[in-house]
């Protein structure tokens, strides 16, 4: 064989196994986690998530707009999601006003977090029956309602008729008759209700007064607080049931908290308090991250009374697409309480990215200066793609201003001083992107998309909003 044949030979074989060998290293525990390794430090390249005992979450809210140099971190915390510890303990607080079945004595409790018109909750709603039916008295359903977002039109409207048969001692009846269908409306709650044995007069009394709204809301800010997103989310004691959702995979879960109640009993805890000493230090998060910030409201366009107890300080960027998607749900939410809400609108245009957010900001508030800031606002969100300079003006027209007085303030830059307040102010409190809410100086950190149902939850079980 003459030399060269020889030394290809040899290369041959040597890069064959070089890559039988690679190959190998790959398939083995340690060589999966080298290549997880090495997949990290290339630039661009993206890892697999961890797994989660909890599917997913509804995708979020899109993040806020940031400037380029220094992103913004999602508008709600990260950490909102179930963790991969299925043993992992939840703070689910329990309610006297709680849609309930079975005795208030039993040492293990069964929290659904559900809805109405909510076909995942339709379909494991069965299993309930097999609880009851295995364990007696020992297990006590407890229904959380979980209507934020609402997954049917009518969801809020039947989580307060089952709380208000709730009042009236008739909510499992009731459950049962309005839980076979996703097919709600007034009439097939009232069906259910007279099916249940209530005393439909007061119920319809009671949901034209809102007597329950605050408890539905409770208990859907309760779901956030424990990263109960899917439907139905079951808490056993605290533990969250990972899935499948099944009773084969429930019915374990409830024999194990049931022994580890018994064994505390034994050990002297008192049978009463055995669901508090179970969640007692169990993982929660808050709605709102603090400390306090002080925020100037001094010259900053405000809609509400002054008195207001809760106070919605806004900060955004005409430019960016995310402000005007939560925009009316804001304004929305004040409407709600005129006088116990109040919006206030703080500036912070995204210069390096949006090329007429400064502009657009100093318009807004030539707006201001003649009373008409929210009917600019309004238009400048609805025409985001024309900002330009002429646009600015026929906006002025439209939202029936004095065009020249306009210009004039334009130009002379009324309120440029207030913006770059804003703005120095928005980044000494931490905001980065827009839009950025805080509440009372507290930042929300509430149901994703600012819904108004989600404000008013915060709203209410952190600033004592009525």
């Amino acid at each position: 064989m003459k030399k060269e044949q020889v030394i290809i030979t040899l290369m041959a074989a040597f890069i064959a196994g070089y890559v039988w060998g690679r190959q190998a290293i790959k398939s083995s525990p340690a060589g999966a986690a080298l290549a997880a390794a090495e997949a990290t430090a290339v630039p661009g390249s993206v890892s697999p998530p961890p797994a989660a005992a909890e599917p997913a979450p509804a995708p979020a809210s899109p993040p806020p707009s940031a400037p380029a140099a220094a992103p913004a971190p999602a508008a709600q915390p990260a950490q909102n999601n179930a963790p991969a510890d299925p043993n992992q303990i939840w703070r689910v607080a329990i309610d006297p006003a709680d849609g309930r079945k079975g005795p208030d004595s039993a040492l293990v409790k069964v929290v659904v977090f559900g809805a109405f018109g909510n076909q995942e909750t339709v379909d494991f709603a069965p299993t309930l029956n097999d609880v009851l039916k295995t364990f007696g008295d020992k297990v006590q359903i407890r229904f959380k309602q979980k209507v934020i977002p609402a997954p049917h039109p009518d969801a809020q409207m039947a989580a307060e008729a089952s709380l208000a048969c709730q009042a009236q001692g008739k909510f499992w009846a009731f459950f049962q008759a309005a839980i076979k269908t996703t097919a709600i409306s007034r009439s097939t709650v009232e069906d259910a209700a007279k099916a249940a044995g209530c005393d439909v007069a007061k119920l319809n009394a009671d949901l034209a007064s809102g007597k329950w709204r605050g408890q539905a809301l409770k208990d859907s800010l309760l779901a956030n607080e424990v990263a109960a997103h899917s439907y139905p989310n079951i808490m056993v004691n605290g533990v969250r049931l990972a899935p499948p959702k099944t009773w084969e995979h429930l019915k374990p879960l409830i024999e194990e908290q049931l022994k580890k109640a018994e064994a505390a009993v034994k050990s002297g805890t008192p049978a009463a308090k055995i669901y508090d000493e179970a969640i007692k230090g169990g993982k929660f998060f808050e709605q709102t991250a603090g400390p306090a910030v002080k925020i100037a409201t001094d010259g900053s366009p405000m809609l509400g009374s002054p008195s207001a107890k809760v106070e919605v300080e806004v900060f955004e960027d005409f430019q960016c697409p995310f402000c005007s998607k939560i925009a009316p749900s804001i304004k929305e939410f004040q409407k709600r309480f005129p006088n116990d809400v109040r919006i206030v609108y703080k500036h912070m245009p995204l210069t390096d990215i949006h090329d007429h957010a400064q502009q657009a900001a100093e318009a807004s508030m030539a707006a201001a200066a003649q009373g008409k800031f929210w009917e600019y606002h309004d238009i400048l969100f609805a025409n985001q793609s024309a900002l330009d300079s002429s646009n600015l003006e026929t906006y002025a027209q439209q939202a029936g201003l004095d065009v020249a007085k306009f210009k004039a303030d334009l130009a002379k830059g009324v309120g440029r001083d207030l913006i770059s307040r804003d703005a120095n102010e928005g980044r000494q409190a931490g905001v980065s992107g827009t839009p950025s809410v805080f509440i009372n100086g507290l930042r929300y950190q509430g149901p994703k998309g600012y819904p108004p149902e989600g404000l008013e939850a915060v709203a209410r079980a952190y600033m004592g909003l009525k």
